[in-house]
């Protein structure tokens, strides 16, 4: 935990203005909604940064669909996945099938679920005092997701003018 919480660390330095930026806009909402901003940041060269609402990060992280969350939900469980895979054809028959067809080999980073704790997660982050704001890292290989305070951007910013 202690190398990712540095890993965190690190790219949040090297993406110091979309931090900003993400962070201005965040505390210059009124409200929570899907539309709520959220950093993403992906390691893979180049690396990039990218403000998004929280909506729409389904748009930037490779995911499965929600036809596949209960065969997600048995894996990370311990669930062998041929009984996974038997257990969620018995219990969803078709629509099931039809999104396992679908992946076609693909190795998506995140579950529908996922997509949905990190909307539960911004919306803990914009509740807080002080605000904070949700940080999507795509490792490439993974996903990770942690709430930064605003606060501590402002602080940080240094002062415009001569000096």
């Amino acid at each position: 935990m202690v190398d990712l919480n540095a890993r965190h660390e690190a790219l949040l330095e090297s993406h110091h203005g979309a931090l900003s930026q993400a962070a201005e806009c965040l505390l210059e909402a009124t409200s929570w909604s899907l539309a709520t901003p959220a950093l993403m940041l992906r390691t893979a060269v180049p690396a990039a940064s990218q403000v998004v609402a929280v909506g729409d990060l389904g748009r930037w992280i490779p995911h499965l669909g929600p036809d596949l969350d209960a065969f997600v939900r048995l894996r990370r469980q311990g669930v062998d996945v041929g009984e996974a895979y038997a257990r969620c054809r018995a219990t969803d028959g078709e629509a099931f099938l039809g999104a396992w067809g679908s992946l076609r080999g693909e190795r998506p980073l995140v579950s529908h679920d996922d997509l949905n704790q990190f909307a539960v997660l911004s919306q803990q982050g914009f509740s807080r005092s002080p605000r904070n704001l949700l940080v999507v890292v795509n490792w490439g290989e993974r996903v990770t997701a942690f709430l930064v305070a605003c606060e501590r951007q402002r602080r940080r910013t240094p002062p415009v003018g001569p000096g």
